[in-house]
């Protein structure tokens, strides 16, 4: 990439590690995407990315990982890699007074909402857009959620946190005692959690999420029709909960490869009905509230170019 000003970008989650480089007026261009089995590290991610052959230098850089990051330092939730920006900066070999941050997955997909572009994105319902809040809900390999404000963006770990009560409440419903073994949002609401409540249901394994939802569409009338449909009605009643929590008249944004698999299918209904189902104050705010589906999975490395270039002192 020929620039004066060159960052890099990249969004490291559970499986994969995205890496990109970005420059004022290029957007992200060298986008490339690895498989973190076949790394011990991030840093050695970066290593091998920053050795392909006329590699320019760098004036900055910003890393998303999925996991939490406190002072810098970060810790992968569903993988053993941790670090900090110290070691992101020797790894990049960066420059003396340039700028490794490291922000958190979600965070970066709430960056990247003002320049997405319809390509990225689908609608899953319109609303009504009001206010000036937004929020990202990512279920992937796990859970969580960011939220945007003209601008500011707040970082969460909400996949440790309980299942609020209307959701587990149905869960009872299904499972009675066997509710107990959903002990967290996120041991519901990832890939893992969609396999748990399949086993759950039908008393019977499988091997992952995307075979579920492959089942579910060869066949409607296969057990794990059941089971992506419930799952469905249980991420609305969810999606109610932090409507009423954050507000986000404009828009709740669903990304991670769970939330695709499921919303782009004919499930979408039953979230959909589970959402928008009338009752008070919130049943009117739900009705309003525009909701969206992320469809591109490097938007998060847009997002974290965004902020890197901002650090460098760029216009964005």
């Amino acid at each position: 990439m020929a620039a004066e000003l060159t960052v890099l970008a990249g969004d490291a989650g559970g499986s994969r590690t995205r890496l990109a480089l970005a420059a004022p007026g290029i957007g992200v261009t060298a986008l490339q995407s690895f498989a973190n089995d076949s790394f011990a590290s991030l840093e050695d991610v970066l290593r091998a990315y920053c050795a392909q052959p006329g590699f320019p230098p760098l004036q900055g850089a910003c890393l998303a990982v999925a996991g939490p990051v406190r002072d810098g330092q970060f810790h992968l939730t569903n993988r053993n890699w941790q670090g900090d920006a110290d070691s992101v900066s020797a790894a990049l070999g960066l420059p003396a007074g340039a700028r490794a941050g490291i922000i958190n997955d979600l965070a970066a997909l709430c960056h990247a909402l003002p320049a997405l572009i319809p390509g990225q994105q689908s609608c899953l319902r319109p609303g009504r857009s009001s206010g000036s809040q937004a929020l990202v809900a990512g279920i992937g390999t796990g859970f969580n959620v960011s939220a945007a404000r003209n601008g500011a963006v707040l970082e969460a770990e909400l996949g440790r946190a309980s299942l609020p009560q209307a959701v587990y409440r149905r869960l009872q419903g299904l499972l009675d005692h066997g509710a107990e073994g959903f002990a967290s949002t996120e041991m519901l609401f990832s890939g893992a959690g969609l396999v748990r409540l399949h086993q759950a249901l039908t008393g019977s394994a499988a091997s992952s999420a995307e075979r579920i939802g492959a089942a579910y569409l060869a066949n409607p009338e296969a057990p794990e029709a059941r089971t992506v449909c419930e799952w469905a009605h249980l991420l609305g009643l969810m999606a109610r909960e932090l409507t009423a929590a954050y507000l986000p008249g404009q828009g709740m944004f669903f990304a991670g490869s769970v939330a695709r698999g499921v919303l782009n299918s004919p499930a979408r209904a039953h979230f959909l009905e589970s959402y928008t189902a009338p009752g008070g104050r919130l049943g009117t705010v739900c009705a309003e509230t525009p909701l969206r589906l992320i469809t591109d999975d490097a938007a998060g490395v847009g997002g974290a170019a965004r902020v890197a270039l901002a650090a460098a002192g760029a216009a964005v």
